[in-house]
């Protein structure tokens, strides 16, 4: 199994609505994307770090799927014009466990 996790701040001049979509289309994802399992998305509650706003974590079953995932045409759409446009900062971590 591969956990994918990623933290991620938005912009601060992004209008609320704005990252509300992002956020409403990132819950489409699991759908969208069989192979995806435990998708998890929220805003960051944590008292100790608020250098990220938000955060998910997903499962797949192996390397390939999270590849397939993230080299698809649709997820690569995704992330040129709604994803980068919006976002300040970001870390992603990928391991197996």
């Amino acid at each position: 199994m591969i956990k994918h996790v990623l933290l991620f701040r938005f912009r601060s001049d992004v209008p609320a609505g704005t990252a509300e979509a992002v956020l409403a289309e990132l819950e489409t994802f699991p759908g969208r994307y069989p192979a995806m399992r435990g998708w998890a998305c929220g805003p960051n509650i944590s008292t100790r770090d608020t250098s990220m706003t938000h955060g998910f974590v997903v499962e797949f079953d192996s390397e390939r799927d999270l590849l397939d995932y993230l080299n698809s045409s649709s997820h690569e759409e995704f992330v040129r014009l709604r994803w980068r446009p919006v976002i300040e900062r970001q870390a992603i971590v990928s391991f197996s466990f």
